[in-house]
């Protein structure tokens, strides 16, 4: 495992990021105050573009679990009351250097992601959901379940850190480890 040693200092947050990013895309980081930072910047820019379509805005994924290390990407949830017709503001998110990711369905979520300098590694993602998905319970039920449970909260981190070490050129199948966890911790609280 290969950690970031994630320490503000005159450089500002998203650079910090960025470089952790590009350095070695596989890099973890210990959770920071400072990606509240990051995540309010991220939350005020897409309340612009959104406005009265935006119901709320949440940090999830490992950066919201402050007792473990992640990958040093922001994930965020929006909630949203309606999907439709967001796409036709690809150049307000677009301005906010947020791009639109293709290849999903887009009638369960729309994804957006802010790049690296490197164009290729995700230093944002976005993930927007229309009010009354079931996903949106999910990512928060077990952002807060990990939140509260420091010791699954350890073992997920060291799942994470194994998948990435030997799934490291397989991002799907690091993804399909992560998320068999993901279930069984889900089936377990509700």
């Amino acid at each position: 495992m290969v950690l970031h040693p994630f320490y503000p200092c005159h450089k500002n947050l998203l650079s910090l990021i960025s470089e952790a990013m590009t350095k070695e895309r596989n890099e973890f980081i210990p959770y920071s105050p400072h990606l509240k930072k990051y995540f309010e910047k991220e939350r005020r820019g897409l309340e612009k573009v959104l406005k009265t379509n935006l119901i709320q805005v949440h940090h999830i994924g490992s950066t919201a679990i402050s007792s473990i290390v992640a990958k040093p990407i922001l994930d965020i949830l929006v909630e949203v009351h309606t999907l439709d017709g967001i796409e036709l503001f690809k150049s307000e998110f677009a301005h906010l250097g947020l791009t639109l990711q293709e290849g999903f369905d887009k009638s369960e979520r729309l994804y957006f992601a802010r790049l690296a300098p490197d164009g290729a590694s995700h230093l944002s993602r976005i993930h927007i959901f229309e009010k009354n998905s079931e996903a949106i319970k999910d990512h928060l039920d077990f952002r807060d379940y990990l939140n509260a449970e420091p010791k699954i909260a350890k073992e997920y981190e060291k799942l994470k850190v194994n998948l990435n070490e030997q799934y490291e050129e397989s991002p799907a199948l690091y993804a399909a480890g992560k998320n068999e966890f993901i279930q069984i911790v889900l089936n377990n609280i509700t």
